[in-house]
């Protein structure tokens, strides 16, 4: 820009407006990429290494899950917000290859930055990473493996590969399993994975101790209510149980202007005390009329009225989650209610078995045998709350993977098996392409093996070494082979059971490459002036029908081709 147009560009700015342009804008931006991908480069696969988040107040988390840790990051740069965007985007997705579509787009990121320091512009970069992306994909189909829903052990290697590495190999073949068990229950009954699995944690014993259940397990500790009391007139088993749903206190109602009470005989306080006595014998007898022998009630019970029902066998349980509440309902096919006073006999839900049990020195109650629809739970253990929270984090991306695989039934070779495979398709394919564009496709080649390079060095192995030797078998026809992490060493994959479902593969490489391309668009970074309305944009790309689909990511600028 020359200095008259800087000169009007300061005068039709703030006083403080800040512009970076031309080489300077794109340096800038392709250096924060390739930094916050770095920061998470090391978490890959099963031997990846953990990172320690420390919070402003002191708070210390330990974890080496890429979305969490850019959750957690205190990010300013656009452009690396922009990545931590399309991160999130495949954990909203696919909950997995949260880490390959961040570090992916560094590595796009750095590729382009070599070529343009050797001359070649940035529309071919653009052109070439579009051509790779697309011939890549196609090439990915070709690679399938295929899976039955029927094979429980082929279902259980996918869920392994999500949590090697967390655990031991005793551990994660365990916590995949239940994942497994789960999903294929769900599956049977045609239901939705999250609509009809509980997830509770329990503090106690090891991630190994965790267990299956069916039914919706509810943890009367998480509340404020305590069955010590009156656990000898409890049951701990309910067969054939009707249950009532409460989705408010149940107590005396009082005003909220009055904060305390002043008797000025001792009649009045007697009368108080009758109508207390009235209430609750009041609120146990609708019950017993629509023959409750379980209430789950969403807030309070006053102890007066928990006291009665114990008295008359009615296993009252206070302050349930709204979630569990609906979950509860819907599956017993009951009905919430504002009080005791307007339930009917069609509000009452039913079940085959309501039982208490005691974990680990805490309080559960399972509801089972729902005659609606069945649930089910999975009671996960750990020694501290850290551990529990963590493992709850990871067997709900193991759940969604396996279910992502039983929907899709489409897997690939992990380990950076298909990343290799890939990569010799499109150097191949880029011999075919004429002018700059085929540097960039052979540019987009070596990104891929970023994949298998960081495994390498996160296992102890030589990553030169290991790369030729890859190269080597699959130029032999092995598209399977990779690195077993674990072992490691060079292995085969598919036969391995180190799988991985085909979407959250697709979903990374699409993302990562449509990130790269919207950075080395902008050639232009101008400070904007507040706007109350953070949500749209008004900008032109070019006239009628320039602006096209961005494929569901909301970060992106459509452009024209």
């Amino acid at each position: 820009m020359s200095r008259t147009e800087q000169g009007w560009f300061h005068r039709i700015s703030s006083d403080d407006g800040h512009r970076t342009e031309g080489r300077d804008a794109l340096g800038t931006n392709i250096a924060a990429g390739k930094a916050l991908a770095e920061v998470i480069r090391t978490t890959l696969g099963p031997r990846g290494m953990d990172k320690m988040l420390v919070g402003a107040s002191g708070t210390v988390i330990v974890t080496n899950d890429g979305a969490r840790i850019l959750e957690k990051m205190d990010i300013d740069h656009p452009v690396a917000r922009l990545i931590v965007d399309v991160a999130t985007e495949q954990k909203d997705r696919v909950n997995d290859g949260t880490t390959t579509t961040a570090m992916l787009t560094g590595e796009l990121l750095g590729r382009a930055e070599v070529l343009l320091d050797r001359g070649v512009h940035q529309t071919s970069i653009i052109d070439g990473y579009r051509d790779a992306a697309s011939r890549a994909t196609e090439a990915m189909t070709d690679l399938v493996v295929e899976v039955d829903v029927d094979d429980r052990t082929r279902l259980v290697d996918v869920g392994r590969t999500a949590v090697t590495g967390k655990w031991d190999e005793r551990t994660a073949d365990a916590l995949s399993g239940l994942a497994v068990d789960a999903v294929l229950a769900v599956a049977d009954d045609g239901a939705a994975v999250h609509d009809n699995v509980v997830l509770q944690t329990v503090i106690g014993g090891s991630p190994g101790d965790s267990e299956f259940v069916e039914g919706v397990v509810i943890d009367m500790e998480r509340s404020s209510t305590s069955l010590e009391t009156f656990d000898a007139r409890l049951p701990t088993r309910i067969e054939d149980a009707r249950i009532a749903f409460v989705d408010d206190e149940m107590t005396v109602e009082t005003s909220d202007a009055v904060s305390h009470l002043t008797f000025e005989s001792p009649e009045g306080r007697r009368a108080l005390l009758e109508h207390e006595d009235a209430v609750y014998a009041d609120a146990v007898e609708h019950l017993s009329r629509v023959g409750a022998d379980v209430v789950f009630c969403q807030k309070s019970i006053d102890d007066g009225l928990r006291s009665l029902l114990a008295r008359e066998g009615v296993l009252a349980l206070e302050r349930t989650r709204q979630d569990e509440m609906h979950k509860l309902a819907r599956s017993t096919g009951g009905a919430l209610v504002m009080s005791t006073g307007e339930l009917v006999e069609a509000d009452v839900g039913r079940a085959g078995l309501v039982e208490r049990r005691t974990v680990a020195g805490a309080d559960l109650t399972v509801v089972s045998e729902c005659p609606r629809s069945r649930q089910y739970s999975l009671v996960l253990r750990g020694g501290s709350e850290h551990v529990v929270e963590e493992t709850k984090r990871v067997v709900e991306s193991c759940i969604d993977v396996v279910a992502l695989a039983v929907e899709e039934r489409r897997l690939l070779a992990g380990g950076g098996a298909t990343e290799v495979e890939l990569a010799r398709v499109l150097r191949e394919h880029a011999d075919s392409v004429e002018g700059r564009e085929q540097l960039a496709i052979e540019a987009f080649a070596d990104a891929l093996e970023s994949v298998p390079r960081t495994l390498a060095e996160s296992a102890g192995l030589d990553p030169i070494d290991a790369l030729v030797e890859l190269h080597r078998r699959h130029h032999l026809g092995e598209s399977g082979a990779g690195i077993d992490a674990v072992e490691g060493e060079v292995g085969e994959m598919a036969s391995g059971g180190v799988l991985e479902p085909f979407l959250v593969k697709q979903r990374a490489l699409a993302g990562a490459e449509e990130a790269a391309r919207t950075i080395l668009r902008v050639d232009d970074v101008v400070a904007a002036a507040p706007d109350a309305d953070e949500g749209g944009h008004d900008h032109d790309h070019g006239g009628p029908g320039a602006l096209q689909s961005t494929e569901g990511y909301p970060w992106t600028l459509g452009h024209s081709s």
